[in-house]
């Protein structure tokens, strides 16, 4: 009798291609394109999205390059993706360090076809300025801010996700906001679609943070703006916009981050790093109160919104 053997038939690895936007950073993109060249298993294709008002890069990698005008970083993914046909696509940034098996095992996960968003933990690394030692501190895109303890669903930044090319498709894209499309995306995602939201809990991704203080503090700002557009925009299905501090609170509360700053003992420390997250958090805040604000002047202007 002749004895049958089984075997398992060998699955097709997903077409992919890594969208990259960006705008005068010409310099660290070479690093993010360096490092998706050393990736084990090759992406399928690179778009770099150049987001200049005139077009102004010029690449020797085996890159296709397309040009948003000045779009803002949301609309040049979404061009970027427009300009592939690949089946999954992965985002990240001109600040984007992905390891080497980062290509790999992300699109391993799509392997389920429950799932149509993944990601991994991302790592931002240190520096010798203050604003890249409190980056540091800050871990600003660790998976815990996102996933294992999210303020609604769980989402993934840009710097580091992956989806399924059909969803994209199916819910139009990115919203051309200027921050928070992230968590917009990943969220109408998972509500149209039903598709799960996967990660990889390891790091596969390590990024490079901005340089000057100022940039942290402006960074931090609009996070806290688009954080109180999202609660906006979902609000209506069941994500509340909670009300910010009042404005002497987030006074007093920025002038105590200030005089601790100031005082924090020796220069370069970690104390004064930790000290610096602090006083961005204020800024965070204040982006939050602006953005109530607002959405409460334009209520009071047209009482039909």
């Amino acid at each position: 009798m002749r004895e049958e053997t089984a075997t398992s038939p060998v699955r097709r690895r997903p077409r992919s291609a890594a969208v990259i936007p960006v705008r005068g950073h010409a310099a660290l993109l070479e690093g993010a394109l360096a490092a998706l060249a050393a990736q084990t298993v090759p992406v399928d294709e690179v778009v770099v999205v150049d987001d200049s008002p005139t077009p102004e890069l010029v690449l020797d990698a085996p890159v296709r390059v397309v040009h948003s005008a000045g779009a803002g970083p949301y609309a040049a993914r979404n061009l970027g993706v427009a300009a592939t046909d690949a089946e999954v696509v992965l985002f990240l940034d001109a600040r984007s360090r992905p390891r080497p098996d980062w290509v790999q095992r992300t699109l391993e996960r799509f392997a389920d076809e429950g799932v149509g968003i993944v990601g991994s933990d991302t790592l931002v690394r240190g520096g010798n300025s203050l604003a890249e030692r409190a980056s540091e501190v800050q871990q600003f895109s660790r998976l815990d801010k996102y996933v294992a303890k999210p303020f609604f669903l769980p989402y993934l930044p840009t710097c580091n996700l992956a989806v399924r090319r059909t969803d994209f498709d199916a819910v139009d894209g990115f919203s051309t906001v200027r921050s928070g499309g992230d968590a917009d995306l990943c969220w109408r995602l998972q509500v149209a679609t039903g598709h799960r939201l996967d990660v990889v809990p390891d790091v596969l991704m390590e990024w490079v943070p901005r340089d000057e203080a100022r940039q942290l503090l402006e960074q931090n700002y609009r996070y806290g703006k688009s954080h109180h557009g999202l609660r906006r925009d979902w609000s209506d299905r069941g994500l509340d916009v909670v009300p910010p501090l009042p404005a002497w609170r987030l006074l007093v509360r920025t002038g105590k981050a200030v005089v601790r700053f100031g005082a924090a003992l020796p220069r370069g420390g970690r104390a004064q790093a930790e000290r610096f997250v602090a006083l961005a958090g204020a800024c965070f805040d204040w982006g939050y109160w602006s953005a109530h604000r607002r959405a409460a002047g334009e209520r009071t202007a047209d009482p039909a919104r």
